[in-house]
């Protein structure tokens, strides 16, 4: 196709056709200039596809880590949930003084157990690195981050971290004073030296009353934050069937 311009203009200098070799130069260069926008555009284009098959991707992979830590937090509510039943029947064989079962066993045993929680940000990370600004809902980007930066930090510190220092600081020292700890398979079971002194004892009382607070706060942050996940998940679920009947060409 060069070639063929070439001698065109070749002859139409030879032939002394200055003006229309002129109008013929003009031509040759508006036409350069359109294919080079033409591929400028194309590669926009192509651009612009990419990111958002990477967006949409990092959403996907946003929305599984979501939904797994959804699935961790429904099981530590439930095991929470089981200590507390256990730590009330304690609870109720105090306040009916009634003698020693060897069911309560298994409610010492529970004394210094709880789920700590422990969210999937895998996916999120992963956005961090890429730049935040690649989702290009604002309001979703800012949920995204709320949630990982907030409530997953606010579950850790304020929840979790309240529990590991009541562990530290109160039940492990009583624990090791009052209870004798035995296993059957992997299962941990504790007895009291003396549970109708036990009974009396200001001290455990208190202990059982802060324990159960304790994990009781908890689950209420739980199913705070269970409740937003959900809502996040159901915001992605839209921006990705919405984004997905967007027509991005492909023009490699």
């Amino acid at each position: 196709m060069i070639k063929i311009f070439r001698r065109i203009r070749q002859k139409m200098l030879t032939e002394n056709k200055f003006n229309r070799y002129l109008i013929y130069a003009f031509g040759e260069i508006t036409l350069v200039v359109i294919g080079i926008l033409i591929a400028l555009q194309i590669n926009n284009w192509n651009e612009h596809r990419k990111l958002h098959n990477e967006e949409l991707n990092l959403l996907l992979e946003v929305k599984s880590n979501l939904e797994i830590t959804l699935n961790n937090f429904n099981t530590d509510s439930l095991n929470n949930f089981k200590h507390i039943q256990h730590y009330n029947k304690i609870k109720h064989y105090v306040e009916e003084d009634l003698p020693y079962n060897i069911e309560l066993d298994s409610a010492f045993g529970r004394l210094k157990s709880w789920s700590s929680p422990y969210p999937i940000y895998t996916a999120y990370t992963t956005l961090k690195t890429k730049g935040l600004d690649i989702i290009s809902n604002v309001q979703l980007r800012s949920k995204i981050a709320s949630m990982n930066e907030y409530e997953f930090t606010r579950l850790s510190t304020d929840y979790d971290k309240a529990e590991w220092i009541l562990f530290q600081e109160v039940v492990i020292p009583f624990y090791s004073k009052h209870l004798r700890i035995y296993r059957k398979n992997s299962t941990i079971f504790a007895r009291p030296n003396d549970f109708e002194l036990l009974k009396h004892d200001v001290e455990f009382l208190n202990l059982l009353e802060l324990v159960i607070n304790e994990r009781k706060s908890g689950l209420k942050m739980y199913k705070e934050i269970m409740t937003n996940i959900n809502e996040l998940i159901a915001a992605i679920e839209i921006e990705l069937n919405n984004r997905s009947k967007d027509k991005i060409y492909n023009y490699d």
